[in-house]
């Protein structure tokens, strides 16, 4: 009997630990993002870090990457030729993301727009009748991806940093007459936002402490029993 009562308390006790440690897998997200400045093109290969996964908090499940690219470009064009001509300014850039040596985004923001001018008005100054001067011209697009691959994930989890390339190879240019003057400047600049998406496992003390409140009470009356079992048995 005494044998009996003592596997019980051991049975309850072993039991009490395993509820106090139990707990939920919860699906959680967590961003961070890297953002450069204006810079004039061409950009080759310009970093942009966002801090790795910190496997503390659960077990990744997957990788959001979301891209964006902006240009800002000013044009001038004269028309010099005797005859009233259309021109056509067209601002972009080829943007591309890498990380690791493999290409993850890429994409070609632009700004296209027509003007009809007249014949040459004697000065080139890019104004009056035959020219025109544009400021503040501005495009940007952007793309994302997700990934799940567990190799690749692995990129992203430890300490540190995540270091992704980009680039922006400007291809704008003037079209017009075959006698005209024009200049155009293109900047570029680039953002990354990168998202985690992992399991966090969080305890559940409400149903341990309500447990664990039985165990108690039950390891008591056991305790109860005990202390009558042993006067029967010296009586």
């Amino acid at each position: 009997m005494k044998t009996k009562l003592l596997n019980t308390l051991g049975a309850a006790t072993t039991l009490a630990g395993i509820v106090a440690t139990s707990g939920i897998a919860n699906a959680a997200s967590i961003s961070y993002t890297s953002s450069s400045n204006y810079e004039f093109t061409d950009i080759i290969d310009a970093p942009l870090s966002v801090q790795k996964f910190d496997s503390s908090l659960g077990t990744l499940q997957g990788v959001k990457i979301e891209f964006t690219g902006d240009i800002l470009g000013n044009a001038g064009f004269e028309n010099r030729s005797p005859t009233p001509s259309q021109t056509t300014v067209n601002l972009s850039s080829e943007f591309s993301l890498q990380l690791n040596g493999q290409s993850l985004l890429a994409f070609n923001p632009e700004y296209t727009s027509s003007y009809q001018v007249a014949k040459y008005d004697g000065v080139t100054d890019y104004s009056g009748t035959s020219g025109k001067t544009l400021s503040n011209l501005t495009a940007t697009q952007s793309g994302s991806q997700s990934f799940t691959n567990s190799t690749f994930l692995q990129s992203f989890i430890g300490t540190g940093s995540v270091d992704f390339l980009f680039s922006a190879i400007a291809n704008s240019l003037v079209t017009g007459s075959g006698n005209m003057r024009s200049y155009i400047d293109t900047y570029a600049k680039a953002g990354v936002k990168v998202t985690y998406d992992y399991e966090e496992v969080k305890s559940v003390p409400e149903a341990s402490t309500t447990l664990g409140i039985g165990l108690v009470a039950g390891l008591c009356l056991l305790s109860q029993r005990k202390k009558i079992l042993v006067k029967v048995l010296n009586s």
